[in-house]
């Protein structure tokens, strides 16, 4: 994105956020008439259409007043990749990170499918939770590769936003002692395979996405009878 339409982009997000009000007691609401012309103006981040819409999926059309063009923060703020949130006893639009806020992507963007007996620890339940070369893991991924079937996998939807996935990848401790192998597969086809051998240390795996919309991780073993347990965690997307 070239500096003049980053500019352009980040001061229609701060006239964008004015915009919006609240009757918090923080806030000081005030009320102005403008005259808004539509003139069915369109909006191209990055040469690819965006069609604006509010938090339930509504067509929200772009206007201007004044010599301003003003657009939706929100779907500014997720055509460029950032989560929107508005923090209503603050009057604040947030785009991207929130100030004090620890980023769990195990909340933020969890697997939306796992196999069976495989389980997903958002870090919520201490009770849940998995070790892995002697270090208690509470956020992650639990995979148990299934008997008749020797394999256990997580699929995520990542809808185009991602370069790259990065996580942690290690057998559960006093499991079968099994070496495995894992497959990437982008929006269904394999991207690529690496060994896990079971006397290895966990193995830390940076993933080119190229901007696939589904990601998936399989891990198997060398027999279908095999159960071995292994897990992912520390999993980050950029």
């Amino acid at each position: 994105m070239n500096q003049k339409l980053r500019t352009r982009l980040v001061s229609t997000l701060a006239v964008a956020a004015l915009m919006c009000t609240s009757a918090a007691a923080a806030s000081k609401v005030t009320t102005k008439m403008i005259e808004a012309n539509y003139m069915g103006i369109r909006l191209v981040v990055d040469g690819v259409e965006v069609t604006p819409k509010d938090a339930n999926g509504n067509k929200v059309e772009p206007f201007a007043s004044s010599g301003t063009t003003y657009l939706p923060v929100r779907a500014i703020g997720e055509a460029l990749g950032k989560e929107v949130t508005w923090d209503g006893s603050t009057a604040t639009i947030y785009v991207g990170d929130i100030p004090g806020q620890a980023d769990s992507w195990m909340k933020k963007l969890p697997p939306y499918q796992v196999s069976d007996q495989s389980q997903i620890f958002d870090g919520s339940d201490p009770k849940k939770h998995m070790s892995i070369k002697g270090k208690t893991v509470n956020e992650g991924v639990y995979l148990k590769l299934e008997w008749g079937k020797g394999e256990s996998y997580a699929m995520w939807n990542t809808d185009l936003k991602y370069d790259s996935m990065t996580f942690t990848v290690g057998h559960v401790d006093g499991t079968q002692e099994r070496d495995l192998t894992m497959d990437v597969y982008l929006d269904g086809e394999i991207a690529d395979s690496y060994e896990l051998p079971w006397d290895g240390q966990a193995q830390t795996f940076t993933i080119p996405l190229n901007r696939a919309a589904n990601v998936k991780v399989l891990f198997r073993g060398t027999y279908i009878s095999d159960e071995a347990e292994c897990g992912m965690y520390d999993i980050s997307f950029s």
